[in-house]
Parts: structure tokens; sequence; C-alpha cells
């Protein structure tokens, strides 16, 4: 939303410079108009309609853009799979706000320059020699000065999209604890379909067996909440040894999962042992705990063996036999939390589970025979989520790559905006100015030194611009510093870059404009006015 009304802000500051230099340009032919009796408000009227013309057919062609864009934004970020809560279509309201916006916009970017035509003299406009192109200082100090807050509200979109980039690199990198290499995930809830539990574990050792089978598959394992997923499951314990203070911090997240899970998922065992085929409900329960749960309940004591409950029960009925690394839970931004595993067949409720396929071919090559094995189980059974791993790792990413595709596209837009009218307002300047410049050139003047008087008109807008944009940027991370991850508010490669950036940009803008400066005859230009 921020982004949105910074880059409507430049068009609104851009489409002022060019109807204040067209006013200008026009001077003599509005002097006209008055002298044959047009008043100053007919005159406003004329320039505002103009500005409210140029509003809507802007505001036209935003939208016929936007329905085709809307669906391209939605692919770039979800892979051609747009989230459920992700509206792809054009609501009326937003119809309605859109044209409203233009309309006020072309209201607020055509006053000034409105004001600006109807006010000048008629006497002091006719005597002027014709053709003339020169405008007030004051006009030309308010269009520099939009320029400025044009270069201003860029390095306001440029600075926080880097630091989103750089938020997103992060992520990317984090390491989960845990081998995502060549492993298929899917879930499937038999008791959705009317399975009674003991029919639910049946069929997971069915699917585990026959899919273990499929020649290039390497493990099959299960959990019951679904990794980087946003799901989660937690529950107050009772802890041998632990304080039962109420106020105490004694809650845990949970994982129900199968026998062999941490080596087939690749999480290290620090201590202990592994669940067991023999770990069912017939056998005592057990549970194996993170390094995390082991620090906060245990210091540095041994867990192994410790007892414990869930909830607030007194008979302490599950054994811990192993500790594990800590491994990231519903996502990737979440710090590992506290965790504890219990095997999923001393669950006597268990109504729905995750696969996790480990496979020695690409993944992509035995999907269609994961799908045909669970087809043989239970044609009626749906596969939900059924993807790489890694496709749901990046999938869980799916609002910071949203955030990073939009702010990318506002600040590409933004900064083509202000070069564009920084462009326009040094053209303008060096038409304005080419009587001056052919003097210069007359009396002697290098193109060296008519570049660096060229140069120094644009580095004095972009440093205005910059002085006031860099604070403000870093000012408006700081209130999106929560999306981010491992970077702060303030980063000076990030600045760094911005500022670069924004700088290439200004040179090339201004290299047209000072090259044609140079280019002046002087006999030409004398003749000019």
């Amino acid at each position: 939303m921020a982004s949105t009304a910074l880059v409507l802000l430049i068009a609104v500051a851009n489409t002022a410079n060019v109807l204040l230099a067209r006013a200008a340009q026009r001077k003599k032919e509005l002097a006209i108009r008055t002298a044959l009796g047009a008043g100053r408000g007919r005159l406003m009227k004329q320039v505002l309609t103009e500005a409210m013309l140029l509003a809507l057919a802007g505001g036209a062609a935003g939208l016929l853009l936007a329905f085709w864009t809307i669906e391209l934004i939605v692919a770039a970020v979800s892979d051609g799979t747009a989230p459920a809560d992700l509206n792809m279509g054009i609501d009326w309201r937003v119809l309605g706000f859109a044209l409203g916006i233009s309309v006020l916009s072309g209201l607020l970017c055509g006053v000034y320059p409105a004001w600006e035509a109807a006010r000048s003299g008629v006497a002091e406009v006719l005597k002027d020699q014709s053709g003339s192109v020169s405008a007030t200082l004051r006009a030309a100090r308010v269009r520099k000065a939009l320029v400025c807050v044009q270069v201003m509200l860029s390095a306001l979109l440029l600075i926080p999209t880097g630091l989103f980039l750089k938020s997103l690199v992060n992520l990317t990198r984090v390491d989960l604890g845990m081998n995502q290499e060549n492993l298929i995930t899917f879930r499937i809830s038999p008791e959705l379909n009317g399975y009674k539990p003991e029919q639910s574990r049946a069929l997971f050792e069915r699917a585990e067996e026959q899919l273990a089978a499929i020649p290039g598959v390497r493990s099959v394992n299960t959990s019951f909440v679904p990794l980087i997923s946003g799901s989660s499951w937690g529950m107050t314990l009772t802890v041998e040894g632990y304080s039962r203070d109420p106020k105490a911090d004694r809650h845990s997240m949970l994982n129900v999962v199968g026998a062999g899970y941490f080596g087939k998922m690749g999480i290290p065992l620090i201590n202990g042992r592994e669940f067991t085929e023999r770990d069912t409900a017939a056998a005592p329960k057990v549970a194996i705990v993170n390094e995390s749960f082991a620090r906060h309940f245990f210091g540095n004591g041994n867990p192994i063996g410790r007892k414990f409950a869930e909830g607030m029960s007194d008979t302490l009925d599950i054994e811990i036999v192993g500790v594990v690394k800590d491994t990231h839970y519903a996502g990737v931004k979440q710090k590992p939390p506290r965790l504890f595993y219990r095997p999923w067949r001393q669950d006597e409720d268990i109504g729905e589970i995750s696969f996790y396929v480990r496979t020695a071919l690409p993944p992509e090559q035995l999907m269609p025979q994961v799908r045909q094995v669970m087809r043989t189980l239970d044609p009626d059974l749906p596969l939900e989520g059924f993807r790489t791993f890694k496709d749901q790792v990046t999938r869980s990413l799916i609002n910071d790559r949203l955030v990073l595709h939009l702010s990318v596209a506002f600040s590409v837009v933004a900064t083509l905006l202000a070069m564009l009218g920084l462009y326009g307002v040094m053209s303008y300047s060096v038409t304005r100015r080419t009587r001056e410049i052919g003097i210069r050139i007359a009396m002697g003047a290098t193109s060296m030194s008519i570049r660096r008087m060229v140069a120094r008109e644009l580095l004095m807008m972009l440093g205005i611009g910059l002085a006031l944009g860099v604070p403000g940027a870093v000012a408006l991370a700081r209130l999106a510093e929560s999306q981010l991850f491992g970077v702060k508010s303030f980063d000076a490669a990030v600045v760094a870059g911005a500022v670069l950036a924004l700088t290439l940009a200004a040179a090339a803008a201004g290299y047209l404009p000072a090259r044609r400066a140079t280019r002046i005859n002087p006999i030409t230009a004398l003749r000019y006015e």
C-alpha cells in the first residue's frame, strides 16, 4: 500500500512537471485568449480539463494493464498455482477507487500549472519575443523541487526493496537442520473418508511398505505435523525435576513420527536411540527431544531416561530415549522451538499423516509412480500437497516472495518515472537556456565546461533528493523490520547500492541534455528568441 502511494506521488509529480512546461510554452496562446476576453477562471478550467483527460487516460491504460498483469504476478510468486486466499480478480470497489484516484490525481497535478498559466500578465507576455520558451523563475524552481521529490520517493522504495531482497536471500540459505534433497512429500487424511483409527494405522503401514518397494526409492517416513507448512501442535508438559509452578514456562511443540524418522530425514541423533517399529501401543511410551527442549527443562543434565507427562498429569509415563539436533518446524523464519517427538504407532487416534519419500533419482521422475501406488491403496483418497519438499519450502516463503516481487516492480517503475522527470527538467532547462549557452560557447566555453554546468544542476537535484530520501527510507524500513530476516533496517551495502543505482540512472537521464547543450551553434542560439 505504501509503495503504491509512493509510485502514485511520483507519477503526479511527473505529470505536474509536464503540465508546468506545457503551460510555459503556451503562455502566448493563453495571453491571446485573455486579450480576447477569456477570464482567469476560463483558462484554469481549460488547463484543468486537459489535466483530467490526461489522468483519466492514464487510469484507463493502467486498468487495462492490471487485467493483463495480475495473473503474471501470481504466477511469478506461486509457480502458477495461486493460494486459496489470493484473489486474482479485480473487485468493483477497487476499480472505483482506482478511477477516483485518477480523477483526484488529475486535479492535484493540474491545479498549480493552471493557476500559473492563468496569472501571467497579458502585456508582459505579448511584448515578449515570438516563440519564447522562457518561464518564470518560480515555475522553474517548482519543477526542480518536484524532481527532488521524485528522487526522494524513489530512494524510499529502492532501499526497502534492497532489504527485502537481502532478506529473501538469507531465507533461502537457512539450514533447516535436515536433508531436503530428492524428497517428495504429500499428506493423506483417511479419517475424512470414514476410516476408523485402526484402519488408518493399517493403511499407513501398507503405504510405507509399498512406497518403499518402488524402484529408486531410498526411504519412506511419516510425520503427523507437516514440516515447514505453517502447521504446529504444542502443549503444556509436566516434566520430571522441572518446576510445577503455574507461571513456569512448561510449553513445548510436538510431532508424531515414524520409525527411523531422524536417520531418514538427515537429522543428527546426538544421544540415545531412534524410534523403531517395536515402539507400538503395547510398548512403554517413549519420546525423543531436541536440543532446545533438553536445555530448557534439564539444563546441562542428561535427559536420557527422564520422564514427563502431557498436560498437567502427575503420572509421568513418557520416557525420553534420545536427543536430536534442533530443526526448523513450522516455517523457515521461525527459530527452532522446543520440540519433542512421539512414535505414531503409540498414538491411538491418529487419522491423518504426511509422507516423506526419499528418492535416488530426481523426484519428478518418481512422482507418477508414487501417485499410482497410493491410487491402488485407495483411489478415493486424495493426496494433499503433493510436491517436492523443496517446493514446499519455497511455497512457505510465498509472502516474502510476493512482497519482494511487488517491491521490485514498484521500485523499477518509480525509478523510471523519476529519471523520466529528471530528463524532462534537464532537457527543458537546456532549451530554456539555449541563448545563454550559445553566448558561453561564443565566448570560449569548452564542451567539458558546458557538461559540468549541466551536471551541477543535475547533481544538485539528485543530492537534495537523496539527502531527504535515504533517512526517510531507513525510517520506513524500520516499520517493516519485523518482515525482514537477518537484516536490519539500516544496511550500508543496500543503501550504497540504492544510491549508486539512482546516480547511474540520473547520469543516463542527463546524458542527452548535456550532449545537446554542447552541440548548440552560437549563431543559431543568438537568433533563438
